[in-house]
């Protein structure tokens, strides 16, 4: 199972909604970078049962994520955010409408 910043992100925005157990099998294995030998060990299960709990909790997340684009959707807002700023010296009006049409988007 490789680790990557994508379940962090989603862990991030929907965390809260994974249980307790999950929550925890999950920042325990992406964010403390801890193995499933010793995730197992610490939790009082094998190997094989924090497996299952990392990939239930990966998959509840990108469920959520697919339902819900919260992650993209704060993704596309910076995007427009950072062409926004970088128009501001050469487009102020431009960059203005810009603005107005995400505050009112939001």
């Amino acid at each position: 199972m490789a680790k990557d910043l994508e379940i962090t992100r989603l862990c991030d925005a929907y965390g809260a909604l994974l249980t307790a157990h999950r929550l925890d099998m999950i920042r325990s294995y992406y964010d403390d970078d801890l193995s499933l030998a010793e995730i197992g060990e610490n939790s009082g299960i094998t190997r094989q049962a924090a497996l299952c709990s990392i990939r239930q909790a990966e998959k509840a997340l990108r469920g959520y994520e697919a339902a819900l684009k919260a992650v993209e959707k704060a993704d596309r807002l910076k995007e427009e955010l950072t062409q926004i700023r970088n128009e501001l010296d050469e487009n102020p009006d431009g960059a203005k409408a810009a603005l107005d049409r995400l505050i009112s988007e939001i």
